[in-house]
């Protein structure tokens, strides 16, 4: 299916898709990894020490590593499905995000009320030397707090920067 298709659900009459992106897989994953590496910091020597204090204390720390196992577990499910689903579209009237686990969530954002557009490379962005970032996009209605966790907001998209110029260029086109 193409990823224009993907909208046709919510697209208005006389309305087009003028740029479709999506976001890296692989800065997505990434979190995954993070995740993983700060869990096992913070509780392998922890269970080390508990081990070497009580070596009958075995079955507990088994069922921590089963538990830290099954968390990972559902975490990278999520993270597939969410990057399969995730779908981003700038059209002639308004910004389309598409997301989601199960089901297919679409949030919009009229170019009209946008009053503010962010674009933000972390550290994890630089340290990965893949050229990805976020664009969040803020209105009156809508204002943005926290850009990080912000429900408007294109993640983890490669050339954030030109994405941002590209973006930036249809929403002043059009107001």
């Amino acid at each position: 299916m193409d990823d224009k298709e993907l909208f046709n659900p919510v697209l208005d009459q006389n309305e087009e898709i003028l740029k479709i992106y999506r976001p890296n897989k692989l800065r997505a994953y990434f979190n995954l990894i993070i995740f993983v590496v700060f869990i096992a910091i913070i509780f392998v020597p922890i269970m080390i020490l508990s081990y070497i204090q009580e070596p009958e204390s075995a079955p507990t720390m088994w069922v921590c590593v089963g538990l830290f196992a099954f968390i990972f577990v559902i975490y990278l499910i999520m993270m597939i499905l969410w990057c399969k689903k995730t779908v981003y579209a700038v059209t002639t009237k308004r910004i389309i995000i598409r997301t989601g686990y199960i089901g297919v969530d679409y949030k919009a954002l009229d170019f009209n009320t946008i009053g503010a557009v962010t674009v933000n490379v972390n550290w994890l962005d630089k340290l990965l030397h893949k050229n990805t970032g976020y664009i969040s996009f803020g209105s009156m209605a809508s204002p943005m707090i926290n850009t990080a966790n912000y429900k408007f907001s294109f993640f983890y998209i490669e050339k954030p920067y030109e994405v941002y110029k590209e973006v930036k260029a249809i929403i002043d086109s059009v107001n």
